[in-house]
């Protein structure tokens, strides 16, 4: 067959799978691209984007890159919010609106920037009263018949209730009580990643819930987010400055960012909140004391926790771990 015979047989080939994917419909693929920054215009990398439609349902999340970029690819025309949430920065949360249009059956590209303000709210919790303040709303009464409904069948633990807070959700989006009672429950289900989401929504709504920041730090330090889950654990600490357990994680995800003064500092404060020694503290002591040298204080806090833990799986190899750290300076 000739070059010429080749060319006429592809291009018809072509013609044919062209025409052919047209009688099916065009296929379209919608793109929302955006970049974040600070206010000087570094790229803010890892924040938390989310996207949702005009009834203020969540259709799609992403994160953004060390460019501070992050794209949402195959949604519909029509109007659109973007949250860009950067927890683990000092940087304030924000949001735009945009709108996706399909003309001449043509897919839409939206590009959107955000540039984030210094967040001062964990400042100006500071100065505040510690505690959890009561939030009331005006909720619509067949979404609270369902948020009871929910409590109820969780108490029985009846899985169908996480069905019913989600559909008292979708009825009132802005439901604080069902919005922190699902993202808790979650988080407490081991199910880090439908959880915060919740919380984050539960938090924009009610600042002042300590039990909204420490939940969402528990999840954030499993999925190994340290930096966030260090910023929600200092606003629990804050609002709730009596609690053991905040003190625990915050001194916890402080030593696994690094902040090993930070750490010590509220890893000794659980201790002395606590009213029964507790094993994990003596732990973590264990563990940053290690980190930063201190071998006879490491050794200590490893001999206490044995004390309180003497069934210890590993007990052989901390005594053997605690003989060679006395022979350390």
């Amino acid at each position: 067959m000739s070059i010429y015979c080749r060319t006429i047989l592809l291009s018809a080939l072509v013609m044919c799978c062209v025409t052919i994917g047209f009688a099916k419909g065009p296929v379209m693929t919608n793109t929302i691209e955006g970049t974040v920054y600070d206010e000087r215009r570094n790229p803010v990398f890892n924040a938390f984007v989310e996207l949702y439609n005009d009834v203020n349902v969540l259709t799609s999340r992403a994160r953004t890159s060390t460019q501070g970029r992050f794209t949402f690819r195959g949604m519909s025309a029509g109007n659109y919010t973007i949250k860009v949430r950067p927890y683990g920065t000092n940087l304030l949360e924000d949001s735009q609106d945009v709108q996706v249009n399909n003309q001449s059956s043509q897919s839409d590209l939206v590009i959107v920037e955000f540039r984030l303000r210094i967040d001062k709210r964990i400042t100006n919790l500071a100065t505040g009263t510690p505690g959890e303040t009561i939030y009331v709303q005006d909720i619509p009464q067949s979404a609270k018949k369902l948020y009871d409904s929910g409590i109820e069948k969780l108490a029985k633990k009846d899985n169908q209730g996480l069905s019913d807070l989600e559909s008292a959700i979708k009825i009132f989006p802005q439901y604080f009580d069902a919005l922190s009672r699902l993202g808790r429950e979650y988080v407490s289900r081991k199910e880090y990643e439908k959880g915060y989401p919740f919380l984050l929504t539960a938090i924009d709504l009610n600042q002042r819930c300590d039990t909204c920041y420490y939940s969402l730090s528990y999840a954030f330090y499993q999925l190994k987010q340290y930096p966030a889950a260090a910023k929600a654990a200092m606003a629990a600490a804050v609002l709730d400055q009596s609690s053991t357990d905040i003190h625990l994680l915050l001194g916890t995800v402080l030593r696994l960012n690094g902040d090993y003064a930070l750490s010590e500092k509220a890893l000794l404060k659980a201790k002395s909140l606590a009213k029964t020694p507790n094993s994990e503290i003596h732990w973590q002591l264990s563990l940053l004391y290690n980190k930063v040298k201190r071998n006879q204080d490491a050794a200590n806090e490893l001999e206490t926790y044995l004390k309180l833990v003497p069934n210890a799986s590993n007990k052989r190899e901390l005594q053997e771990l605690i003989a060679k750290l006395r022979t350390q300076k």
